[in-house]
This record gives C-alpha cells, sequence and structure tokens, in this order.
C-alpha cells in the first residue's frame, strides 16, 4: 500500500519518515479560509478532510491502493486561531500575545483508503488538542528565541522541538500534536480502520 502525506510539512515527514521509511508526498491546494462563526476544532477538521479529499480526487490510479494522510494544526487563545506569521514583527507579536499565558494546539487528522475502484472509502476524522502554557517573556526573551529559530512556518511562530525550553514552561496532552502530528490519535485511527497490520506487518 502506499503512503501519501497530503501537506508538505517538514515536521509531519519527519515523523512518517520514522514509522515507514518512504512514502509520497502530494500537498494539495485548497482554500484555507476561515469560515465565520467556525470555532477552532471545526476548521482544523474541515480543513484536514478537505485536504484529504483533494488528494484522493487527484490520485492517479498507479498510486493505488493507498493510504492518505492529511492534517491540519492550529495555536488558538481566547477561541481565536492564531496563524503564521507575515514578519518578523509579527511573529514577536504572536509571541508576545503567548506569553504567560495557557494556549491550545489542535490537530485535525483525516485519514482514507485509496482502493483500486471508484467504491473509495470517505475519511475518517478526528481531533486531538494539547494545552501549552508559556513563560512569562521578556522582550529581549522574545527575540532571542525567534532569532533560534525558522519562524514564518510555525503556527504561532513557535515550535517546541526547536529550543522550546526557552519559550515553554510544560504541556498538557500530546506534544507530537504540538508537533504537529499527534501519533496517538493516528494509530488509534489506523484501529478503527483495520489497517495496523497491513501497514506494520504485524
Amino acid at each position: 500500500m502506499n503512503i501519501i502525506l497530503a501537506s508538505s510539512s517538514p515536521r509531519r515527514k519527519s515523523i512518517l519518515s520514522g514509522m515507514f521509511g518512504s512514502f509520497s508526498v502530494l500537498p494539495p491546494s485548497i482554500d484555507e479560509t476561515h469560515h465565520p462563526d467556525e470555532t477552532p476544532t471545526a476548521f482544523a477538521l474541515r480543513i484536514a478532510e478537505e485536504k484529504c479529499r483533494a488528494v484522493l480526487e487527484s490520485l492517479p490510479v498507479r498510486k493505488r491502493p493507498a493510504l492518505i494522510i492529511a492534517a491540519d494544526t492550529i495555536v488558538t487563545i481566547d477561541g481565536r486561531i492564531i496563524g503564521k506569521p507575515a514578519d518578523f514583527n509579527d511573529a514577536v507579536r504572536m509571541i508576545s500575545e503567548l506569553s504567560g499565558r495557557t494556549h491550545r494546539v489542535i490537530t485535525g487528522l483525516s485519514l482514507t483508503r485509496a482502493g483500486n475502484n471508484e467504491a473509495d472509502s470517505g475519511p475518517l476524522t478526528a481531533s486531538e488538542v494539547t494545552e501549552v502554557s508559556f513563560r512569562r517573556l521578556d522582550h529581549d526573551g522574545i527575540i532571542s528565541y525567534l532569532n533560534n529559530i525558522e519562524y514564518l512556518d510555525k503556527a504561532g511562530s513557535y515550535a517546541i522541538q526547536e529550543h522550546g525550553s526557552m519559550i515553554v514552561e510544560g504541556y498538557r496532552g500530546s506534544v507530537t500534536n504540538i508537533i504537529g502530528f499527534p501519533l496517538r490519535l493516528f494509530f488509534s485511527m489506523l484501529v478503527e480502520m483495520g489497517l495496523v497490520r497491513e501497514l506494520f506487518n504485524i
């Protein structure tokens, strides 16, 4: 079975490489506009599923059968979604807002099995939530942290796996969810889909 990651995220690529070795990467092109009155969780679930469906619809026959994996990770505080920064000043603003507070990281994960016929199963989609507490940071500390990471491609302008001890005081939940790919949720979904033996030869 082909493994297809519907994402260009280097963090997700790294995690999947540790499990499967080689796999295909097919980042979809979808509209990721947040709908009015859409909760952060509903947004993450919808975007993950739309990514999964977009790749399924574009999948060439030679790539089947396949497991398509799509995810969307967001940072949210006070019910608002904090996206990726536009520039350095925007990153400083984001980290300043998170400083000394607890926020939530939500990942929507969507999986579908594409077969060799038209009766492909629809995506199975679920979410994982982790609470992350930041240290109280001064301006110099924020600048120092941002100068040590590649922040532009990261929701909330930070990555716990990149000098995270400089800013993170603690977390409650899955650390791989904070990175962008919740392994615990992924394996539970594979069990639900009956794919564990097929994928891992156990």
